[in-house]
């Protein structure tokens, strides 16, 4: 596939090199000369320095030929109107990322067709709505929901004590239905067989009906308990979501912020919400409003530095949970060492919501998982096939990969090997980077 990404900042890097891997013919856009040397430098794609809502420009990077134009800039409006352009010279689809809440909260951007637009991304939204599902299972190092809902992936990690510790996967029996997709350790991530054991430390990542949930988590030794106060550092774009989205569950929730026009703006739009004028840096301030005593710290400021050393001075104050935005890849296998519990990346979870128009297929959705060291598919199966009416037995699906759940007239089934594929059904695919392309060869339509 001929793809243009239009922006090199940390979204469109990701995204090109998750394409590039993959062997689609990507072009990316840029106008900065610092960027188009990074990544020309660590990605085998080829780079065009200019702006891309010029015609001459997009016309070197083969416009007229593309199939899907990403325009991931810092600015919204070039963005949109290079999608705008883009369609105008025939190209299927195209994806925008616009952040400005005067476009997308006033329904500004309601006609998209009319302006070119297949898809709009807002990160802060989309990692918003992340943190508040975490919020939903504490527990969990990362939550994700299929098929309407009725599907959960959840990482859990496994600790010391418990029940499944040194059991075989082929040991453990439940009564409820579930699957054990993946395990991380020591870094690896690893598509468990039969005979593979469970060890303290690893974090596993498990398949179920949403329903049942909760009593597998609890066989694995988790325990879901219910958070009840939060606290965010940042007021930005993300911080505001998210305490709008927290309201609404009925949480407490308190915000630091040290902008204060930006507290001023905020008070005025949350109605539950305690704004706080102040600098997260400042421990006493933090031991003065109780950030050690909350279920939940969030630190989603714009450093990923500060992120970090605050959350780590609400850890050690007796924050039950913490989460911290992190932009930069290499700072997340830091967030493990030093004990913070999530690293959440808006670029990886924006990246995953765009690659849903990539894959080839009906894909209703796509995740990223562990930094895009996996990926999760939600893909509906063609009316014809050659996989339909078969025993998954008798096909020969790739390898690192494997099927998590298959939905059919709303009924979940986590298949074993007798079962069959219909068309219609929605199928959860579990798969590492290597296997996804023969992922997508498997589900052809015929």
């Amino acid at each position: 596939m001929h793809v243009i990404i239009m922006g090199a900042g940390k979204v469109g890097f990701n995204i090109a090199q998750i394409l590039s891997r993959e062997n689609h013919d990507v072009v990316v856009v840029e106008n900065d000369p610092e960027r188009c040397q990074v990544v020309e430098d660590n990605l085998d794609v080829q780079t065009i320095r200019g702006n891309g809502a010029s015609l001459s420009v997009l016309e070197e990077a083969k416009i007229r030929e593309a199939e899907l134009l990403i325009a991931v800039t810092e600015l919204d409006e070039l963005n949109m109107v290079a999608c705008l352009l883009a369609k105008s010279l025939g190209v299927p689809r195209t994806v925008a990322r616009v952040r400005n809440p005067e476009y997308v909260d006033t329904g500004a951007l309601a006609c998209t067709n009319s302006l070119g637009i297949d898809l709009i991304i807002n990160p802060e939204r989309v990692a918003a709505k992340h943190i508040a599902e975490l919020v939903d299972v504490p527990e969990a190092l990362n939550v994700e929901y299929y098929a309407e809902g009725k599907v959960m992936l959840v990482e859990l990690p496994i600790t010391a004590d418990a029940p499944v510790v040194n059991k075989k996967l082929k040991e453990l029996k439940f009564s409820n239905p579930y699957l054990i997709a993946a395990i991380i350790r020591n870094g690896n991530m690893i598509v468990p067989r039969g005979d593979d054991r469970l060890l303290s430390g690893d974090q596993v990542f498990v398949v179920a009906e949403t329903r049942v949930m909760k009593t597998v988590e609890r066989l694995l030794g988790r325990e879901r308990r219910r958070i009840q106060s939060v606290f965010i550092l940042g007021g930005g774009r993300l911080g505001f979501y998210l305490a709008t989205l927290l309201e609404k569950k009925g949480v407490k929730v308190k915000m630091l912020e040290k902008n204060l026009q930006k507290c001023r703006g905020i008070s005025e739009q949350l109605s539950r919400t305690m704004v706080l004028h102040g600098d997260g840096t400042d421990i006493q301030l933090l031991e003065q409003e109780d950030a050690g005593k909350v279920d939940l710290f969030v630190a989603v400021t714009g450093d990923d530095k500060v992120n970090l050393l605050v959350s780590l001075l609400a850890k050690e104050l007796g924050a039950k949970k913490t989460i911290a935005q992190i932009q930069r890849s290499d700072y997340v296998p830091l967030v493990e060492k030093i004990g913070i519990d999530v690293a959440i990346s808006p670029r990886t979870l924006t990246a995953g919501a765009i690659l849903k128009y990539i894959r080839r297929g009906d894909i209703v959705s796509v995740s990223l998982l562990d930094g895009a060291k996996a990926e999760t598919m939600e893909i509906i199966v063609p009316q014809r096939a050659d996989i339909i009416n078969r025993t998954l037995t008798s096909l020969k699906f790739p390898g690192n990969a494997l099927i998590g759940a298959v939905v059919r007239e709303g009924k979940v089934i986590i298949p074993s090997g007798s079962d069959i594929l219909l068309p219609g059904d929605h199928v959860i695919v579990f798969a590492l980077p290597e296997a996804v392309s023969k992922v997508e060869r498997f589900f052809a339509a015929m």
